[in-house]
Parts: C-alpha cells; sequence; structure tokens
C-alpha cells in the first residue's frame, strides 16, 4: 500500500467539517449542493468545498497547517466564504451534528460515482444518514507509527465524544441521546470503534482482503471513529460531531492533536498503547453518546467508574505538556470551558427548554454558526 507518512510536519492538522444546508425562510434541510458547488467553481477554495452522500451536505476541508491556530484561521474564512455564497442563493448553514425536524426521508442522494454506490450498499439506511462530523487529521511519520496513535486515541473515543454530543434532536423529537450521531452511525457497516492493530500490516491485510472479497472498493469505505490515512499520511479522528462554536472545534482539534503526540512520544520509548477490551469500550461509548458530560465512565485500569468530566481532567493532565510543545495549549484549556458550559446538547436543550420550538433552535444554530466567526 502506497503511503504518504512522513510527508508533512509531525503533528501537522487539517481539519473537515460537514454542515447542514437550510433554506433560509423555514431553516429545513434543502438539497442544494450542486448550485453551491458551481459557485466555488473556478476559485481557490473549490478543491476544498466538496459534497457528501446527501445534497444538504457540505463538507469543508481546511489546508495542511503545522498547528492549530493557522487551521482554526483557515476554518474561519472557509465558514465565513460559504455563508456568503450559501446566502446568495437564499440558503444558510449550520453547523451542528443533527438537524432538529428534517426528515430523513426527504433527502437526495448526491449524483456522484462514490455515492451511488454507498446508497446501494447501505439501502434504507442511506436515506437516514442524516448527520453532520467533525474530522481530525493529525499527521504522523511512519505507518507503525499511525497504528499506535490509533490504538492510543481509540482509548480515549469515549471522552471526545462526551465534550463533542451535539446532536440531542433528530427527525423532529428529543431523543434523549447527548450524540444521536453516534448511535446512528453505529447502523453503519465497518463503523465505530475500530479493532486494535498490532502492526500496519495488521491493517494493511485486512483492507486487502477486504477489497478482494468485495466487502469495500478501497479503504475510505471503512468509517471507524478514528482510522489511518495512508494517502494523506494522517492519523483521522472521526467521533466527534459537528460543532457549532467554532472555539469548540479549536478546543477539540488541540485535544486530538495532544492526545496523538502524547502516545507518539510513548510509543517512541517503547510503550504500546494498552488493549482497551471491546465490550468495555463500547459500554463507554454508548455512556457517553447518552449523557455526554454527565456520563459515568468505566476507568478500565482500575474497573471503577468515575465521571466523564474526571476521565477528560485526567486526559487534559496527561496532555498538557505536548500542548505546551506544540503551541495549542490556548485552544486546549477551551475544554475547561465547555466543561463548565456544557457541550453543544447540553446547549441546544437549554434554547429549545426556553424557546418550545424547534425552528427556534435552528435559527440559534444558524446565528451561533455564524456568530462563531465574529468573536475568533
Amino acid at each position: 500500500m502506497d503511503t504518504a507518512f512522513g510527508q508533512s510536519t509531525p503533528y501537522s492538522i487539517g481539519i473537515e467539517e460537514e454542515y447542514q444546508l437550510v433554506d433560509e425562510t423555514g431553516l429545513g434541510l434543502v438539497s442544494r449542493i450542486e448550485p453551491l458547488l458551481a459557485s466555488f467553481a473556478g476559485e481557490p477554495e473549490s478543491a476544498r468545498v466538496k459534497p457528501e452522500l446527501l445534497q444538504s451536505f457540505v463538507e469543508v476541508s481546511t489546508k495542511v497547517a503545522t498547528g492549530i491556530a493557522e487551521a482554526v484561521d483557515d476554518l474561519v474564512e472557509l465558514r465565513a466564504r460559504l455563508r456568503r455564497v450559501a446566502a446568495e442563493q437564499d440558503t444558510a448553514i449550520i453547523s451542528a451534528g443533527s438537524h432538529p425536524f428534517s426528515y430523513p426521508s426527504a433527502q437526495v442522494v448526491t449524483a456522484r460515482p462514490r455515492y451511488a454506490r454507498i446508497a446501494d450498499d447501505l439501502g434504507w439506511l442511506a436515506s437516514g444518514h442524516l448527520v453532520f462530523g467533525l474530522h481530525v487529521h493529525v499527521g504522523v511519520n511512519s505507518a507503525e507509527k499511525a497504528i499506535a496513535c490509533c490504538a492510543g486515541v481509540r482509548a480515549y473515543l469515549p471522552e471526545l465524544l462526551a465534550l463533542s454530543g451535539n446532536s440531542p434532536y433528530w427527525n423532529g423529537e428529543a431523543t434523549g441521546l447527548a450524540s444521536t450521531r453516534a448511535t446512528i452511525l453505529t447502523r453503519l457497516p465497518r463503523s465505530g470503534p475500530p479493532p486494535h492493530f498490532e502492526t500496519f500490516q495488521d491493517f494493511e491485510e485486512l483492507v486487502e482482503r477486504s477489497t478482494r472479497t468485495g466487502c469495500i472498493p478501497e479503504y475510505t469505505h471503512i468509517w471507524w471513529d478514528v482510522r489511518p490515512h495512508p494517502q494523506l499520511g494522517t492519523v483521522e479522528v472521526r467521533i466527534c460531531d459537528a460543532q457549532t462554536r467554532i472555539e469548540s472545534t479549536a478546543a477539540l482539534a488541540a485535544l486530538v492533536q495532544s492526545v496523538v503526540a502524547t502516545v507518539s512520544s510513548a510509543w517512541e520509548c517503547g510503550e504500546y498503547p494498552a488493549t482497551v477490551p471491546d465490550f468495555l469500550l463500547e459500554e463507554n461509548r454508548w455512556r457517553s453518546a447518552r449523557d455526554g458530560l454527565d456520563a459515568v465512565l468505566i476507568d478500565v485500569e482500575n474497573d471503577t467508574e468515575r465521571s466523564a468530566r474526571a476521565s477528560v481532567a485526567a486526559l487534559l493532565d496527561r496532555c498538557q505538556p505536548a500542548a505546551d510543545a506544540l503551541g495549542c495549549a490556548d485552544e486546549l484549556s477551551q475544554i475547561e470551558v465547555v466543561m463548565n458550559r456544557g457541550n453543544g446538547a447540553d446547549e441546544q436543550r437549554a434554547v429549545f427548554e426556553e424557546s418550545g420550538s424547534l425552528v427556534d433552535l435552528a435559527r440559534f444554530l444558524v446565528d451561533e454558526t455564524s456568530g462563531s466567526l465574529a468573536r475568533r
């Protein structure tokens, strides 16, 4: 397998956000990706503004950045440019893990060969894939290190999910979940926490066997919560819901970068990440998806329980030296703000409790998605 590991600065950063396209008046999802893409044709950003499975999605990706601040500055510009172009078509954007009230059955698959194949593969599940994520790529300098870092991040997926839950409403209903997105994604094949690999060869052999037997056309059809991305030379962390506040995106990206750097340094000293049993990891993932920062998680090292906030605090302590070295300590400090204020799901519930209207909640999400740019 050809790889690009080591072709970028160590711990370089790339951020991808999936946005919702909504009608400016009714605030429901609209299938307007094609005219939006046409508006970017010939512009420098065109290669970084992309379609997704459904036509009410748009995905943006930052340039490869050496640090969090650089990546977030790029993301601010992309959000602002996208917002202006969308407004010309009576469209607004929302950054959140789910839309409060639009129906999955009303969504249209994007007319691209890749998405036609995925829709055919998923069948009924394709229209239900109405959830939006934040993906963070961190560059590493070897394939073996990438596998070790995936194993290390795997252990902290519940903490990342507890912090990022931002999809408490779906299909017009309160789901009782902080991250409805995380539970929906587990219905898909090749999703959820990855297997624990000891070597990159183990990963290669799985991909080769899967392609040979017709399971997948290539490895990007594996949608684990964290995966190696050989073509980009990165570890890609996919567990997080899309964040409405751009400062929350920055904080999560800083945490991911710091975790990867921490695990990487330990691996270079001969310390391979411990294997978290699948059952316990999936239990913690479920608790975080359901309860967010109010979850009680299993401490797999001691076979005890502790709060999600305590687990996050312990992770922050472990990653602080890496954040200081990487220059992202300021962004990482915003994790404390999220823990004190609540995650996106907590904010959404508070807005709905006050207004009693999912349309008003959608308006809040539109305004907050744009308002974050002004605060940056």
